[in-house]
């Protein structure tokens, strides 16, 4: 791991003990959330950031980021903090005295778009490129996470004898066969055109979605386009994250199954499903099939 320039050596040899036993992913992770509170607070050394230091970092990164981001930023500081003060190079850690971000797991009205948000969201998306397009559609139809589309490659795209379409997802325990709505397949087949690619879908092992520099789109990507998609929409409020909320929310909705449910997320228990319960009576009354039969989905007409 490369010495970032903003870190002094003394603090970089700290985080070096503090971080031995850590995997290099985990590593590089805690870094990036230490760097990020010294850029913010601008301070010369992390051995001298005050409570009140602490306690503005954490309102700012409470209004630029998830609360389950929050939460999470919090605790890496606070335990990079605790250990800074165990080894006595701290005589107290500032991040006692702030409040701790706290995520709920029952979700609200607020982490789900209703069925005339999602048809608002869908009205808006003519603005967008074909690849966009597609990769909103896709996220709204399938639920999957931001880790899991981009790293769907042409290969996993499947069709059976009654031409129905369906895309393998997820890796190891998590690998499942998700069916796609007929629009988003009509979508794929427009971003092949406008790609240049065959008419004719060769399984392979290239990335569908990719950039014009990349044979591959990041997860930073998709979130810049779906938060782009949300502004057109005038729905700013929510997040790609959302879009997983409200498949399951607006599927329980419908009549589907929790098992089938379980299963076209990914989910390692059914039971996630009770998360919901708040919601349910407000988003209108398998997943994609129980989507598929609803006349005021607007994607369905299309």
């Amino acid at each position: 791991m490369e010495k970032n320039y903003i870190l002094t050596n003394e603090e970089y040899e700290i985080f070096q003990i503090f971080s031995i036993k850590m995997t290099p992913s985990t590593k590089k992770d805690y870094l990036s959330k230490v760097l990020l509170f010294k850029d913010f607070t601008k301070i010369e050394s992390l051995l001298d950031a005050t409570k009140e230091e602490c306690r503005e970092f954490i309102n700012y990164i409470e209004e630029e980021f998830a609360k389950s981001t929050c939460e999470k930023i919090f605790s890496y500081l606070h335990s990079f903090y605790a250990y800074m003060k165990r080894e006595k190079y701290i005589e107290i850690n500032p991040f006692t005295f702030v409040k701790k971000p706290i995520v709920t797991r029952e979700k609200g009205k607020r982490d789900v778009l209703s069925i005339q948000e999602i048809n608002q969201l869908i009205d808006a998306l003519d603005q967008l490129s074909a690849r966009d397009r597609l990769i909103m559609v896709f996220l709204v139809t399938t639920g999957c996470l931001l880790n899991e589309l981009v790293k769907v490659k042409w290969k996993d795209l499947i069709v059976d004898e009654e031409n129905s379409f369906y895309v393998r997802l997820g890796q190891g325990k998590k690998e499942r066969v998700v069916k796609l709505h007929p629009y988003c397949f009509k979508l794929i087949e427009s971003y092949r055109y406008f790609s240049g690619l065959s008419e004719m879908i060769i399984p392979s092992d290239e990335y569908i979605f990719t950039t014009q520099k990349s044979q591959s789109i990041t997860d930073r990507n998709v979130r810049i386009i779906v938060r782009k998609a949300f502004d057109m929409a005038k729905l700013s409020q929510y997040s790609a994250k959302d879009l997983r909320h409200s498949y399951a929310a607006i599927s329980l909705m419908l009549g589907a199954d929790k098992e089938d449910i379980k299963k076209q997320l990914g989910w390692s228990d059914k039971y996630y499903a009770i998360r919901y319960k708040h919601v349910l009576n407000f988003v209108d009354s398998e997943s994609i099939d129980f989507m598929l039969g609803k006349d005021n989905l607007k994607i369905n007409k299309k």
